[in-house]
Order: structure tokens, then C-alpha cells, then sequence
């Protein structure tokens, strides 16, 4: 690959690549873009879109490639000896071909089988997801989701999932989502297109619970678990918790011996960070603690969505009287997404924390909050967490819990404490806000937000849409006469 400087007219100095790096190479062309250091901050951004774009076409065509790598091995391969034994499953020709691209690439040969996999899929049955990488209107990371997605359901469902999905890499109003927004959009749709109930996929999914441990450098490890989701966000809430209240001790005035003790100097800030100290509050739990209070059972501290069609019919007792529905639909765990009614009703006896919200199986809009064991501020504070899900900022999927309420119109300019005119942010981005940095404004009754960036960038990003019916059912036609 050369690169040639030239000056144009306007006096821009513009590097030109030439793709003429080797004799065989079988790419060719140029590529223009202007030198980054004579643009304005506007500029060099739409220059990292262009890049994007060239880069998402480029890995298009390297997955048609890799496709072709394997057909044309099945093509060219000499004839298996009649008396040698079927190997490799006999899938030979794969075999062959990722040895071929593990080689040729430098990659690991798991890298390359899911290359070639991913490729296969691509230039098949997900025809259209790569037409949308090549076209530069998804990356390479937001195809892998769908892929991901798209495998655990059946065939059938499949190239539905996949068209859907696309249409959900952007929001209502245009904006494109990141992968983890994409991830956790896709899962609900998963859920409501798979024909197998989700309470038979956990039951056997269970199966693949377990914990392990990997050596780390420097004298660490890394232990994992697979567990069920609310068992997982119960011992994970737990330990948050933990780690905040040890954080709001030690940032609590202490009296230290010494002149001034009576005034109660602080002690030296605890320099461990929130994750460290969920992870010391982790080793606490197991191995116990040198302070009671830190010792005992976690409380289940879990919240649980659930659509308002859910709570009809002849199913189980939420609570409060309160009746779900047949099972058909799923209810969201905060933190983990779409859960079975089961789970739902067993967290109901078991959590003494447990809250529920009620949302539009239409709209997919909260409809309120239950008051009954909270007072008014903290069930609004409640209401945001399951309206917003997340921070409201463009991209960013910290957990609504973890954030903080902020004042569109704050307060010393007469904005007003309510659910039309708060939102939740987190500390970096609720500090982008402070600083007149970002700007929004709710454009929305349901929350919806409208979003201006230092360089005039508009964004807008949405309430969560709990329950929203991907198809809403239509009226029955009329009988011929």
C-alpha cells in the first residue's frame, strides 16, 4: 500500500492511497480523504463516518471472500481415498478451509472457523444483513449480533428475526444504535419470536450452569459463573450495595487523635474504586468479614417489568391480588431483560423488595407505579429507573439505577421536580450536561429526549419500550358475501 501526498487546487493537502501493496494482490484503487490536521472537529468527525463506512464495506467483501474460500475448496480439493475413514464429522471440506484461512491470516483456528461460519451465514440466509454492512449502514459488530441472535432461533424464524433487526438498529427517530443498545433490543425481540416458551429454554439452559477459574498475571484470577438471571442480579445487587455503603462510610467524617480532633477531620479517602469494592464486598461474603455488618444473606433487591396484558386471566398470584396472566408473555428483569412467569411469580414470595410496573402491551409505555410501600419521592425516582432504563445519554446502557436524576430545566430556573422534566444520567454524562457542554430537551410527554452536541449534532434517544407487541394484531377481515 503507497501513500502519495498531492496539493489540490484549494492549496488541502490530500494523502492518496494506492492499493498496489504486493505483486499478486488482487486489490486495486485509490482512496482520497483530506489530511486530518487541516480540518475542523465537524470535519475530522464526518472523516471517522467515512472511515467507518469504507472500513464496513471492506469487511463485506472479506466475508464474501471467505464465503468463496470454502465453496471453491469443495470445488477444487482432490477426491477423499475410498479407503480412508470420513473425518471430521465428515465435514472435511470446512476442516480444510479453516486450516487455509488460519494459515493464510495468522489467525488461531477457532478465529477462523468463526469467520468462515459468520461468512457462511452471511452470504446465505442472512443475505441481508451483509448487504447492510456493505452499504456501510451497520458495522461489523452489530451484524455479529444479529448473527448471535439469529442462531439460537430456528430456521424458520431466523430471516424473520433478521429483517425485524435490522429495522432495530435504529431508533424511532433515526438515530443508530450502539451494539450494547442493539444487544439488549434484539434479545427482547428473540424472546417474543421464539417458538419455544422461555420457562422450557431456562430449564434446559440450566444445565450449562457452573463456575470457573482462570489464572490471571501478576498473582490474580478470574472467577466466572453461569447462573440464572435473577439469582445472578440478586448476588450482583447485593454486592453493589455493599460496595456503596462501605464507599459512603469511609467518605463520613471521623474524629482522628491528634490537635483539631474535636472537629472532626476526615479520614484519608478510601482510594478503592466502586468495583474494587464490590470485589473486596465479594470475598467478604465467602470467606467472612472482620464487621458483622458487612455478614448475612443478601436481600433479593430485584425489580421486575410487566406488561398489563400479563396481568389477566387465570394465572398466579403476584401479590395485592394481583393475577398473571396465561404465561404467553414475558415480564423484564431490571438489569437482564425478558424473563418467563415463573421466575416472575417466584420472585414475587421470595423478594421483599420486589416492585412491579405496569406498561401498555401496545406502546410499550409505563402506565405508573405502585405506591403502596413507597412515598411519593422515592416512587418517582422508581418510575424513572423503569421509564428510562438506562442513562439517557445517546449510547450509553449504565443501568438507570446507577444514575442520577437531572433536571432538564434545572431548578434554579424554575424547572419543576416531575417525571416530564427529569431524566436519569450518569455522573459523567449528568456532568456534560452541568457544563452547558450537552444540552437536551424532552420533546415527548413518554420521556423521548432530544439531545445537541458541543459541534450542533442533533441526537434523540427513547424511553424503554417494556412490552411493545412487535406485530399489533389486526382486525379480522370481513366474510366474502
Amino acid at each position: 500500500m503507497d501513500v502519495h501526498a498531492f496539493v489540490t487546487d484549494d492549496e488541502a493537502w490530500v494523502p492518496a492511497v494506492d492499493f498496489t501493496d504486493q505483486e499478486d494482490s488482487l486489490l486495486t484503487g485509490t482512496v482520497s480523504f483530506p489530511l486530518p490536521s487541516f480540518l475542523t472537529a465537524d470535519e475530522a468527525l464526518s472523516m471517522v463516518e467515512s472511515t467507518d463506512r469504507l472500513i464496513a464495506w471492506a469487511i463485506a467483501m472479506k466475508m464474501r471472500a471467505l464465503a468463496r474460500v470454502e465453496e471453491a475448496i469443495g470445488e477444487e480439493s482432490p477426491r477423499r481415498p475410498e479407503n480412508q475413514p470420513v473425518r471430521f464429522g465428515g465435514d472435511e471440506v470446512h476442516a480444510l478451509a479453516v486450516s487455509e484461512v488460519s494459515t493464510g491470516c495468522a489467525l488461531t483456528e477457532g478465529a477462523a472457523a468463526r469467520f468462515l461460519n459468520n461468512a457462511a451465514d452471511l452470504t446465505t440466509s442472512q443475505w441481508e444483513v451483509l448487504e447492510a454492512v456493505e452499504a456501510g449502514e451497520i458495522s461489523e459488530a452489530h451484524a455479529q449480533i444479529i448473527l448471535d441472535q439469529a442462531r439460537s432461533l430456528p430456521a424458520e424464524q431466523a430471516e424473520m428475526f433478521a429483517a425485524v433487526a435490522l429495522q432495530r438498529t435504529r431508533t424511532r427517530q433515526g438515530r443508530r444504535r450502539t451494539p450494547s443498545e442493539l444487544r439488549a433490543c434484539l434479545r427482547r425481540l428473540r424472546e417474543s419470536l421464539h417458538p419455544e416458551s422461555l420457562a422450557a429454554r431456562k430449564e434446559s439452559a440450566r444445565r450449562e450452569r457452573g463456575v470457573w477459574f482462570t489464572p490471571e498475571p501478576d498473582g490474580m484470577c478470574t472467577l466466572s459463573a453461569v447462573l440464572t438471571a435473577e439469582v445472578g442480579m440478586a448476588i450482583f445487587n447485593g454486592l453493589d450495595r455493599d460496595a456503596r455503603e462501605a464507599s459512603a462510610r469511609a467518605a463520613e467524617p471521623v474524629s482522628l487523635p491528634g490537635p483539631g480532633a474535636a472537629l472532626g477531620r476526615s479520614a484519608p479517602p478510601d482510594p478503592r474504586t466502586l468495583s474494587e469494592l464490590r470485589a473486596d464486598a465479594f470475598v467478604y461474603r465467602f470467606l467472612g468479614a472482620s464487621d458483622e455488618s458487612e455478614s448475612g444473606a443478601f436481600r433479593a433487591e430485584v425489580v421486575v417489568t410487566i406488561p398489563v396484558g400479563l396481568v389477566l386471566g387465570d394465572g398466579g398470584v403476584l401479590g395485592d391480588g394481583l393475577v398473571l396472566g396465561d404465561g404467553s408473555g414475558t415480564a423484564e428483569l431490571e438489569g437482564y431483560g425478558p424473563v418467563d412467569a415463573a421466575t416472575v411469580r417466584r420472585l414475587a414470595a421470595l423478594a421483599p423488595t420486589w416492585q412491579r410496573l405496569f406498561t401498555d402491551c401496545t406502546t410499550g409505555q409505563a402506565l405508573g407505579v405502585g405506591r403502596v410501600a413507597y412515598r411519593p419521592p422515592k416512587a418517582l425516582r422508581r418510575y424513572l429507573y423503569c421509564r428510562d432504563g438506562t442513562c439517557r445519554f445517546p449510547g450509553c446502557t449504565r443501568r438507570a439505577a446507577a444514575c442520577e436524576p437531572d433536571h432538564t430545566i434545572e431548578w434554579q430556573d424554575g424547572g419543576a421536580t416531575d417525571a416530564g422534566n427529569l431524566a436519569m444520567l450518569c455522573r459523567k454524562h449528568h456532568a456534560l450536561k452541568s457544563i452547558g457542554a450537552w444540552s437536551y430537551r424532552q420533546s415527548s410527554p413518554t420521556g423521548d429526549l432530544e439531545w445537541r452536541s458541543p459541534l450542533g449534532r442533533e441526537y434523540s434517544t427513547e424511553a424503554v419500550d417494556f412490552g411493545k407487541a412487535l406485530y399489533p394484531p389486526k382486525e379480522p377481515e370481513p366474510p366474502p358475501f
